[in-house]
């Protein structure tokens, strides 16, 4: 990368949730998946990626999931 005249310190780290189903009908738990997010941030990860569709099943909810998930986030990081 330096010798392209790039800084890895410029890359921008995403990490992310991993979804576990109950089962093959609910979606899976936000909490237990967001508990991962602390360690990451330690890590230097400062973007994350979590799908909706993993999490809640109405489409209508997505922006109350959201908000929901950047309450927790913003409690977890601090």
């Amino acid at each position: 990368m330096s010798a392209a005249g790039r800084d890895i310190a410029d890359l921008e780290m995403i990490g992310g949730t991993q979804a576990v189903f109950p089962d093959d009908r609910s979606p899976a738990d936000l909490g237990a998946a967001l508990s991962a997010i602390p360690e990451q941030l330690e890590q230097g990860f400062t973007t994350f990626c979590v799908k909706p569709n993993q999490f809640i099943d109405d489409p209508d909810g997505v922006g109350e999931f959201c908000r929901e998930v950047m309450r927790r986030v913003e409690a977890l990081a601090s």
